[in-house]
């Protein structure tokens, strides 16, 4: 079985994710959290979104009674779709990419700019994180509320450390998939890209 998201942070020990006798995830569990885990968040976060929004139309123009926190949640849930979409592309391969230049070259040359652009993206994504967990603290020293909800700040701006943290773990996780499955690097994870491999080592 292929290594996933947790099993990474198993093996570098972290404690907020134990894999002993007294927390058994069954491999199904693991499959449906290493391929849906951003995705069913991001989309989760998309539909309040939008619902926030039709309600705060519906009351606005049709009761003439706009509510002043729909907004305000509506753009909590779309800042979290957007940093857990970066992770999720990631994980598909699906970032935009310009290829032109790099096509030119033999497949061993474009498999070796590749890992270059990538590890100059990995050294972005920790520093990234880094910046995050920092950004973080200083929510947790010096608490900001939101006008409309009264929301600690240090809630809402987690979505950056999750973003940018499940970026650089899936990047990482791209990498060895490849070097002990032979998994492509260069293409998109889509269902049909290799799904018998892809299904396997999940």
């Amino acid at each position: 079985m292929g290594v996933t998201v947790f099993q990474l942070l198993h093996q570098t020990k972290l404690k907020y994710f134990p894999l002993n006798s007294k927390l058994r995830v069954s491999p199904a569990m693991y499959k449906f959290l290493e391929r849906r885990l951003e995705e069913v968040i991001a989309g989760t976060c998309v539909m309040i979104m939008c619902g926030m929004v039709f309600l705060h139309v519906v009351l606005r123009y049709l009761f003439n009674t706009p509510i002043s926190w729909s907004d305000e949640i509506a753009q909590y849930m779309m800042v979290w779709s957007v940093y857990l979409s970066v992770s999720w592309a990631v994980r598909e391969r699906a970032h935009i990419r310009v290829m032109n230049f790099i096509n030119l070259f033999p497949k061993s040359v474009q498999v070796g700019l590749t890992i270059l652009s990538d590890f100059i993206w990995f050294l972005l994504g920790v520093f990234l994180t880094w910046q995050s967990i920092l950004l973080e603290i200083s929510f947790w020293e010096n608490s900001y509320e939101s006008p409309a909800l009264g929301i600690d700040q240090k809630w809402p701006y987690l979505c950056l450390v999750f973003g940018f943290g499940l970026m650089t773990l899936r990047i990482i996780q791209i990498y060895y998939r490849w070097w002990k499955f032979g998994e492509p690097i260069l293409e998109p994870r889509d269902e049909g890209d290799k799904k018998s491999l892809d299904m396997t080592h999940v």
